[in-house]
């Protein structure tokens, strides 16, 4: 059963981007489709929820007031970032200050249109109830990502557990694992405050193991040179060792071909640089106190059928591994441990990200567990064990599934 007592989830916007991005493949066909998907969907955004606005505020509502000059100045920056994301120049920032416009200002306009439209046109209300419901509901949504972007994408925490597993070798009973996952790196300015304050609070924790699951970036290597300084103080004395996200295939982003290959690899040697051991398909021994682990790292799997394809093997992961050894396995998908790791691995403890956390906490209802059982937490199957990570960042410029969060796991022997 799964660890998450009283729980309730209204809504998971992980839905919504799913809607977007089955949509658009209907359009543009699924070869290409992650980055066709972006740029059609920023254009969609730009007419729907920036275009259409402004054009109700300046014909219906506004009538050339002062006033439309100012309601028109974020479309004319989102319009700026368009060519900017389409020809991938300046690619990452570009899609962050679009995202900042499109969910502050965009949004917000559309949503008070629609209210007004719905109630004074629609229902022909009139009143002060009436002419306040647009205002609170676009004042309430521009505060809502305002609060989401400034205060809760960077109001890190820190998650700290005991975890008793059954066969963990006596030697490495109160070992600290630190779970890292999802940095997303694009998402933060340049200035780089954010990750340092990772890295300072990974340093606090002291952990002797410390394993990533994956997505260092968004669409890009050059993501990770503001933050390389920071980002090579992760250490731990049993090692840093870490696989691929999705993201890290740099599938949804500007390059193609040969191109993102050559970038893809060249995002592989910066983690080996960093010290990083990064697991391809492959394991690493680690010995304490005369005891042995195995742990194990896939290529991305899952059960996603919208995804390319990155050659996870699990099998190959495995190989030459003693079949009475502990295994941990890292796998950024949390759906390839109930699909694979479950029913035709021995592997005790998985850990995975790839989530966010996929949840707002509003009523009783909680959409994406009908795709998605493990969302954010410990599971327990059995002597089986996965930990989800709810990650430090978002592809977007905000998280969407709360607060970002670190991982510390103190391992217990069960006999």
């Amino acid at each position: 059963m799964a660890d998450r007592k009283g729980k309730n989830y209204f809504f998971d916007f992980q839905i919504f981007a799913n809607a977007i991005f089955y949509a658009d493949i209907c359009m543009v066909g699924r070869q290409n489709a992650g980055r066709r998907m972006k740029f059609h969907s920023f254009i969609l955004f730009f007419l729907l929820f920036a275009l259409l606005p402004d054009l109700y505020f300046s014909l219906v509502l506004l009538r050339g007031s002062w006033w439309t000059a100012l309601l028109l100045l974020p479309t004319a920056a989102e319009l700026v970032c368009l060519p900017l994301i389409g020809t991938g120049r300046k690619y990452m920032d570009a899609v962050r200050v679009f995202s900042y416009l499109t969910f502050i200002f965009s949004l917000p306009k559309f949503l008070f249109c629609l209210f007004h439209i719905l109630l004074h046109h629609a229902a022909g209300a009139d009143g002060i109830v009436a002419d306040l419901v647009p205002y609170i509901v676009g004042g309430g949504v521009s505060l809502l990502f305002s609060v989401m972007i400034f205060f809760v994408t960077t109001h890190l925490r820190v998650k700290s557990s005991e975890l008793p597993l059954k066969g963990l070798p006596a030697g490495f009973d109160g070992v600290r694992v630190c779970h890292l996952s999802d940095f997303h790196l694009g998402s933060f300015p340049r200035s780089g405050e954010y990750i340092r304050r990772i890295v300072s609070k990974v340093e606090e924790l002291e952990a002797d193991l410390i394993l990533f699951s994956g997505d260092l970036v968004n669409f890009e290597t050059g993501e990770t040179v503001p933050h390389l300084q920071a980002l090579s103080r992760i250490k731990a004395p049993l090692g840093v060792i870490s696989i691929r996200g999705n993201h890290d295939y740099l599938l949804h982003g500007p390059h193609k071909g040969e191109s993102r290959e050559r970038e893809a690899e060249k995002l592989l040697e910066i983690e080996r640089q960093l010290g990083w051991k990064v697991l391809l398909n492959s394991n690493t021994i680690i010995e304490r106190n005369g005891d042995r682990i195995a742990v194990a790292g896939v290529e991305n799997i899952s059960s996603n059928p919208f995804f390319p394809k990155t050659g996870g093997d699990l099998k190959k992961a495995l190989e030459g591994l003693p079949e009475d050894i502990f295994k941990i396995l890292l796998s950024h998908d949390p759906t390839h441990w109930r699909s694979e790791v479950i029913p035709s691995s021995d592997i005790a403890l998985t850990l995975s990200g790839h989530t966010h956390g996929l949840k707002v906490k509003m009523a009783g209802l909680h959409p994406s567990s009908w795709r998605l059982r493990e969302s954010g937490g410990i599971y327990r199957e059995g002597d089986k064990v996965l930990n989800v990570s709810e990650g430090l960042g978002s592809a977007f410029a905000f998280r969407l599934g709360g607060f970002p969060k670190i991982d510390i796991f103190t391992l217990r022997r069960i006999l």
